[in-house]
């Protein structure tokens, strides 16, 4: 044998055992680990994801002018360091002169202009959902397709920018409309905010008082509301208020109107907040972030609330989108320290925990959810545009079985709650339920006499499960027909044993029903009560804490319908639809002194069939302290959390196998061949 090969040879028996050593032993630093979003953000831009799973990671990059206080509806100033409102409709800021940005750029009134106006032109769900009618004017958005804050056009036009009129004319010559073209104006502005440099002619448009975002100095800013609307900062709370970095969004692609940016949505845009993002995995799978180094917080504790603190765990890995029973074993063996399962797992998770002496109940975080879930009646479809056939279905729902699917398996407890719709109980009686009727509950006998009354006017009877027919005898036989309730598939364990309640419940008042599910862009389809199905079990999550903008309007109002809102319904009440024009504008008194009749009104219409709301859930580890969180934003807060122990270290032979593999494989091309 050559002596080169003996060496060779020998090489490789030496690292074959090194390399197998090493991986068999080798763990990496302990690492904070999220498995609780069953699903990825959205999108990496706060202009422009819109998911509940976007919450804490914002949470984590951004701050805003204002924030929510932790788990509450109030807010603090964070950013800000003062506010003074003028009339519910002038809010002015004074801003911290010692807040930067992650990358120590200065943050100032000029990046809070830079972030709203980018915002908002960029026409993004985020914005175009929440400041319409409030930052700018909904009415030329739905003719012109571009969102532009209002008055920029106005201060474009003041600083020296040329907007032509788009005028029509009539045979005659005469001007029937002579409206700005928005689309040069959008351009402009895209320049703008494109090539951000604070020269003259761009203070001149953003000093201009005449508009809804206005720069007064340097650490001064005022948003002017288009009409009083007292929930203006409960609005900005959100990470719809987020500021971002203007010179970073200009060296990836900067800004263009009604469109989003590719290179931001996929990696992030800098921000202010405690965390930093540090590498961000395919296709959103896993983000992890590090503690941001050059906090701004940090030096001024004791003058910033605390829901901005500086981060005490320094690195924060965040995987999306695993399985039930990558979820469930990840937490149960120590990797991960907060994750979530369904109810009927309760029992597994606990039970299955590493720690045997922390085996209780307490892992459990459980929050009620803010919103409201239903099964619509579309009222202007056949069948349910009739007041007794809905009234019906609504008396012969099983409510009661409906809340029992939520029990956990550990201890009975519902992880959901029953709610009169649309409001929630979180905005307290005067606005929830003034009238104080009675929670939604199964009738029978009233179900049996409004489907009688619903067959003679409509010329149909039904056949019980006993035999009795009730209606019209001589009419049709309802029974034969099938109705379907229509949700966003797939159908989950929960939804699936929903749905069967519901359908057994119809039964027994002899109709038939069955289910179908269907994408998310079906639904998107819904733009007419024609298009919607008759049936649709779906919900509407409020963004901010404004019952009657968030809730009440997007549920009964008849422009908010299918695709539009919340009102799968399709409502159309003429009582209803006048006090939608002004009842979110007038003062707090006026709301709750008007609130009685308008839930008189809603309630008489029996739209909707109102499902239990489920919590939101979390199992977090016992090390973790801290953990608070909001039911607005579905936003919990890394920054918040400390660790009063040692993470279980990560075991990564398969991270390092592809290493190994590689490794060899150049071994394998050093020994000769023969």
């Amino acid at each position: 044998m050559k002596k080169g090969l003996k060496i060779a040879i020998a090489i490789v028996v030496v690292v074959v055992v090194v390399a197998v050593s090493f991986l068999a032993l080798y763990h990496p630093p302990e690492v904070f680990t999220d498995t609780s979003q069953t699903a990825a953000p959205e999108q990496l831009d706060p202009a422009t994801g819109f998911f509940k799973t976007n919450g804490p990671l914002f949470a984590a990059l951004f701050n805003g002018l204002v924030e929510f206080n932790g788990s509450s509806t109030s807010v603090v100033p964070v950013l800000a360091s003062s506010y003074t409102v003028h009339n519910d409709q002038n809010y002015t800021f004074t801003l911290r002169p010692y807040a930067k940005f992650s990358n120590g750029q200065a943050l100032n009134a000029t990046s809070v202009w830079f972030s709203f106006e980018r915002g908002i032109i960029m026409g993004q769900g985020p914005y175009v959902s929440d400041y319409p009618g409030i930052l700018f004017n909904s009415t030329v958005y739905s003719y012109s397709g571009i969102a532009i804050p209002n008055g920029t056009l106005q201060a474009l036009e003041h600083a020296g920018y040329k907007i032509p009129d788009n005028a029509k004319y009539n045979d005659s010559g005469t001007i029937l409309t002579d409206q700005p073209n928005y689309t040069v104006a959008a351009m402009d502005l895209d320049n703008i905010l494109s090539n951000f440099n604070y020269n003259h002619t761009e203070m001149e448009v953003m000093e201009y008082p005449y508009q809804a975002l206005v720069v007064n100095n340097t650490y001064n800013f005022t948003i002017n509301t288009m009409v009083p609307y007292s929930y203006l900062l409960q609005d900005i709370a959100g990470w719809w208020g987020d500021i971002v970095e203007p010179s970073d969004v200009d060296a990836h692609g900067g800004v263009t109107y009604n469109t989003p940016n590719s290179y931001l949505d996929a990696n992030g845009v800098i921000g202010s907040g405690p965390y930093i993002i540090s590498s961000v995995g395919k296709g959103l799978s896993t983000i992890v972030l590090k503690a941001n180094p050059n906090y701004w917080v940090v030096g001024h504790t004791s003058q910033v609330p605390s829901i901005a603190q500086p981060a005490h765990i320094k690195t924060v890995v965040i995987k999306y989108g695993l399985t039930h029973a990558d979820r469930l074993e990840d937490f149960d063996r120590g990797i991960s320290q907060i994750s979530t399962i369904g109810p009927t797992s309760f029992k597994q998770m606990i039970n299955g925990f590493y720690n045997k002496s922390e085996r209780t109940s307490a892992l459990v975080h459980s929050y009620p959810t803010v919103g409201t879930f239903y099964i619509s009646m579309n009222m202007q479809d056949k069948y349910t545009s009739n007041l007794h056939f809905r009234e019906a279905l609504y008396n012969a729902l099983n409510y009661s079985a409906m809340l029992a699917i939520y029990k956990n398996n550990y201890n009975g407890t519902p992880e959901a709650y029953e709610e009169l719709g649309p409001l929630s109980p979180i905005y307290g009686s005067q606005f929830y339920n003034p009238n104080n009727f009675s929670l939604p509950a199964q009738n029978l006998t009233a179900a049996e006499q409004n489907i009688s009354a619903a067959g003679k006017a409509m010329g149909f009877y039904v056949t019980l499960p006993n035999g009795t027919k009730l209606g019209d005898r001589s009419g049709s036989d309802l029974s034969s027909h099938t109705f379907t309730i229509t949700g966003i598939s797939p159908f989950n364990a929960v939804e699936t044993s929903e749905i069967t309640v519901a359908i057994d419940s119809f039964k027994l008042i002899g109709l038939t029903f069955n289910s179908a599910g269907v994408t998310e862009s079906t639904v998107n389809s819904w733009t007419n009560a024609s298009a919607t199905p008759q049936f649709v079990f779906l919900g509407w999550l409020p963004d901010y804490p404004d019952p009657i903008g968030q809730q009440l309007i997007p549920v009964y109002d008849a422009s908010e319908g299918g695709a539009f809102g919340g009102n799968d319904a399709w409502v159309d009440n003429g009582t209803l639809q006048s006090y939608f024009t002004y009842l979110d504008f007038v003062n707090h008194t006026d709301q709750v002194n008007l609130m009685p009749a308008v839930q008189k009104v809603v309630y008489d219409q029996f739209a909707y069939m109102w499902t239990p709301m489920p919590n939101d859930v979390f199992f977090v580890s016992p090390l973790v302290k801290g953990f608070v969180f909001n039911s607005i934003t579905s936003a919990y807060f890394y920054n918040l959390m400390t660790l009063t122990g040692k993470l279980i270290a990560q075991p990564v032979l398969l991270t390092l196998y592809p290493v190994f593999e590689n490794f060899m494989a150049t071994i394998e091309y050093m020994v000769p061949k023969f």
